[in-house]
């Protein structure tokens, strides 16, 4: 199936990918071999790498609709693509601890650094998107401080992108670019419940590996919600362990992803492609439900049947 929000852009993120790699190829050599590695586990050309080209493909979409030249939105898209995975070893630091986060931590001021500079070569110290850096870089912040204490899902569901703020730079950038300040706002804000949506999908998938390690999530908060519980709580109760594969909870959450859908179909954004792509990260939590309720239904039908049915559907035994 064409994915109309990556598929026509495939020689464009080869231009891209091709300049961060070359830019890392610089770093120490310690350092840049797990950088090369880190490009290219999310390089949607080379594997099906989640939903992380959000966070550098806006400026592509923008040169497709708005004429953004090309140069530029190379420019720009390597410059979000490096942001972002500084953003991303921080983020796997704080939720996951790693036994590499020295490694991690250190390779993200590089990362760092290559951002701001390319960033310096298409923005002058003057231009307004410094300040949504700063303002994008200060939700992200007071959100990954602020989920240990504040059920942010519960509050409002918008709240979960801040997590993800600083992706919207490719937006704001590329429409400051285009001198289409007046668009940033309401372009934001649509990109802000593709955010969601894509911090919800994560969730949705992650959510057994936070309950242990206690990290915040927002489907454990919808099903805390839906029980009549506090959450965040350490340790977890037995009743949301219990709840966390109810199929009524489960499709309420969905609910909360398409009603927000139609908001963003009802908006103004201008950029067709994050439309399709919110869509599609919508279908891939229906997705994951009936995934759960096919298995659910398996392991009900006996033991020997869910043990036929695994191994007709992976005959060699392997995971």
């Amino acid at each position: 199936m064409r994915r109309e929000w990556l598929d026509p852009f495939r020689s464009d993120l080869e231009v891209v990918f091709a300049a961060a790699e070359q830019l890392v190829q610089n770093y120490p050599e310690s350092l840049s071999e797990h950088a090369l590695k880190q490009l290219h586990s999310i390089n949607p050309l080379l594997n099906d790498s989640g939903h992380s080209y959000i966070g550098y493909i806006i400026p592509l979409w923008k040169q497709n609709s708005d004429e953004l030249p090309p140069q530029t939105a190379h420019k720009l898209s390597t410059a979000c693509l490096i942001h972002m995975l500084y953003f991303l070893n921080q983020d796997e630091v704080m939720d996951e601890r790693p036994d590499d986060s020295t490694l991690k931590l250190s390779l993200g001021n590089l990362y760092y650094m290559d951002a701001l500079r390319i960033y310096s070569d298409l923005f002058s110290p003057s231009s307004l998107f410094w300040t949504y850096f700063r303002q994008y870089v200060t939700d992200w912040a007071v959100s990954v401080n602020g989920e240990k204490s504040l059920d942010y899902f519960k509050k409002n569901p918008l709240l979960i992108a801040q997590k993800a703020a600083p992706l919207q730079l490719g937006a704001a950038g590329a429409l400051l670019l285009l001198e289409q300040k007046d668009r940033i706002d309401a372009v934001c804000s649509a990109v802000n419940i593709t955010l969601m949506t894509l911090q919800m999908t994560d969730d949705f998938n992650d959510m057994d590996q936070d309950a242990v390690l206690g990290n915040y999530n927002s489907f454990l908060s919808h099903i805390s919600s839906a029980l009549q519980l506090t959450y965040p709580e350490q340790p977890l109760s037995e009743r949301i362990r219990d709840n966390m594969y109810s199929t009524p909870i489960m499709y309420s959450y969905v609910d909360i992803a398409y009603r927000y859908h139609d908001i963003l179909a009802s908006s103004n954004s201008g950029i067709p492609h994050l439309l399709t792509f919110n869509k599609h990260l919508c279908q891939t939590l229906v997705q994951a439900i009936e995934a759960i309720k096919q298995h659910k239904k398996m392991l009900h039908q006996g033991g020997f049947h869910y043990w036929i049915s695994e191994h007709a559907l992976n005959p060699q035994g392997k995971s």
